[in-house]
């Protein structure tokens, strides 16, 4: 596996350990629904919590939040929406994006968005 390949594991991996230490509950993850995938769903007791992970090595060409379109999201909320009913969750959904940055011999840079965009 390349570097680029292991920059998606890695940065879900580091995602997964800061929303577990704020106290979100995980309830799955990279959940498939017709064409999208949710990469972490998770649970505050408050809201089901969608999660959107991006990371890169580096940001030349942006925020990696930044390339998460309308298509995406779309395909996030239909995901969303049916994972909700097939588990019969009765609380309100929050899309959040998770961002990593890992910058060559620097720790990696976390940016967590609530309510990035709503579906």
């Amino acid at each position: 596996m390349s570097d680029i390949d292991k920059i998606g594991p890695r940065g879900e991996a580091i995602a997964l350990r800061y929303l577990e230490q704020i106290g979100y509950k995980i309830l799955a993850r990279n959940f498939r629904y017709q064409k999208g995938e949710i990469d972490i769903i998770a649970t505050d007791d408050t809201f089901l919590i969608i999660v959107e992970m991006k990371s890169r090595s580096y940001p030349n060409y942006g925020a990696p939040e930044s390339s998460i379109g309308p298509t995406k999201t779309e395909l996030l909320a239909l995901a969303a929406g049916f994972y909700q009913e097939l588990h019969d969750i009765r609380l309100e959904i929050r899309f959040d994006v998770v961002s990593i940055i890992f910058r060559k011999g620097k720790k990696a840079e976390l940016t967590h968005i609530r309510e990035a965009f709503h579906g």
